[in-house]
């Protein structure tokens, strides 16, 4: 009697988790049409950041998804507010690298931004993993699956069939599958933990924490300007700028 209860109670909490995450997944769904017939209505900037925080609000609680940073960079790219889009269009490329709308607009966004700054030398590991730029996020994670599931097949046909041919295959697949793990790796470090990040309005860089510093470069910071952060300290992150050093910033003048 104890034991049926228990199950159906497991049961019902299944249930429960199911009908939630279809529940989660319809109303973001809603929410992303919504957006797109904000965006095709939309005649002014204003209209245009309208849309573009309704696609913000589906990017919650580390909600990832190509989709909506694609449609979020397109809106900002409207309303002029061309930092932001940058941010969204390379937030978008891992999960859609061969998409040539993306490249096509974030080259654009690239080419307006007021504060474009020389692009930062690839990671080493890039020319290593000559692949990495052909498949998306999702997709390395499943070749990985499929390389270990692969090597795992094979070795038990080689201990069944008793062919040594199909151990060393299994070694060669097991082999891609780690290599390709560590390319995977990289590309969850780059999606979750990234240290990319975007001036998006005119800025002051500082010497050090706060406004009382020096500015750190001659000039302000435009919209537009690429940099990666080297050190976070509450509401001021230290950035790299490429060609012109390192400078402090606030937070709430940047994209990350």
């Amino acid at each position: 009697m104890i034991r049926a209860a228990a199950s159906l109670l497991v049961l019902f909490a299944l249930s429960f988790a199911v009908f939630a995450a279809e529940a989660e997944s319809g109303s973001r769904e809603r929410t992303f049409v919504r957006a797109l017939e904000r965006f095709d209505s939309a005649k002014t900037p204003e209209d245009y950041r309208q849309a573009a925080g309704m696609f913000e609000s589906l990017l919650e609680g580390d909600y990832q998804n190509g989709a909506v940073y694609y449609n979020l960079g397109n809106a900002y790219m409207r309303a002029g507010d061309f930092g932001k889009a940058i941010a969204a269009y390379r937030k978008a490329k891992p999960f859609r690298p061969r998409d040539p709308y993306l490249d096509a607009n974030l080259r654009q966004a690239l080419m307006l931004a007021p504060g474009k700054l020389p692009e930062a030398p690839a990671p080493w590991w890039k020319p290593v993993f000559f692949w990495s730029g052909w498949m998306s996020f999702p997709e390395k994670f499943t070749a990985v699956l499929a390389g270990f599931c692969c090597g795992a097949v094979l070795a038990a046909l080689g201990l069944l069939l008793r062919r040594k041919r199909l151990y060393w295959i299994s070694g060669v697949a097991v082999m891609i599958a780690v290599i390709l793990s560590a390319d995977a790796a990289l590309a969850y470090a780059d999606v979750y933990h990234s240290r990319r990040a975007v001036v998006v309005h005119e800025t002051i860089a500082r010497k050090g924490i706060g406004k009382q510093w020096e500015p750190a470069f001659d000039q302000a910071l435009k919209d537009g300007a690429e940099f990666t952060i080297l050190e976070r300290n509450g509401d001021w992150v230290l950035g790299h700028f490429e060609g012109i050093g390192d400078g402090w910033l606030p937070r709430e003048s940047i994209a990350e």
